[in-house]
């Protein structure tokens, strides 16, 4: 009787993470621009654009205070960067706004809310000419470029989530991936 009871409550976890995992499977995934997508080592970044790496956005390693930006990131405020990442892939993305990270993850907010594998690096990257678009998720290594906002950031479109720094996405990129959610 009670190994039944067992079975019958392993059976019924179970089945409640697969539905609360099903959303992920409904995200759209679309492949990226060839204009974005990185297949080989980048040339140099255009005139008047920084490359940021993921490595300098906190120092390494942690010290006593915790997670501290670095110099290289503190300069780089208001500049135009070009940052290479991974779109990440979220159940619910944000309207006008998405997550870059240094490496491919999916968040499922339905059941792992603020407890996630969200690199403490990743950027909020904005689209605030496309304000209104749910962009699908882009697989594969990206490069995207913009001007950067170093600071405490969150973002309406995706409560709950603090960055270290937000991307504005150059107007350019931002009417690419409207075409390509089409």
């Amino acid at each position: 009787m009670f190994r039944r009871l067992i079975a019958a409550l392993v059976l019924g976890a179970c089945a409640a993470h697969a539905v609360a995992h099903q959303s992920h499977q409904a995200v759209p995934t679309r492949p990226a621009p060839q204009q974005l997508l990185v297949e080989k080592a980048l040339p140099p970044p255009p005139r008047g654009v920084e490359e940021l790496r993921f490595r300098d956005v906190f120092k390494n390693p942690v010290g006593a205070y915790g997670l501290e930006p670095t110099g290289r990131l503190l300069s780089l405020d208001g500049k135009r960067v070009r940052v290479v990442g991974y779109m990440v892939r979220q159940a619910e993305g944000g309207a006008g706004a998405f997550v870059l990270s240094p490496l491919p993850l999916t968040l499922g907010d339905a059941d792992e809310g603020l407890a996630d594998d969200l690199p403490p690096s990743a950027l909020l990257v904005q689209m605030p000419a496309q304000a209104a678009l749910r962009p699908d998720h882009m697989a594969g290594l990206i490069q995207l470029t913009g001007r950067l906002r170093v600071g405490r950031t969150e973002s309406a479109a995706l409560p709950g989530r603090v960055f270290p720094a937000a991307l504005e996405l150059d107007e350019k990129l931002q009417k690419l991936i409207a075409k390509n959610n089409k």
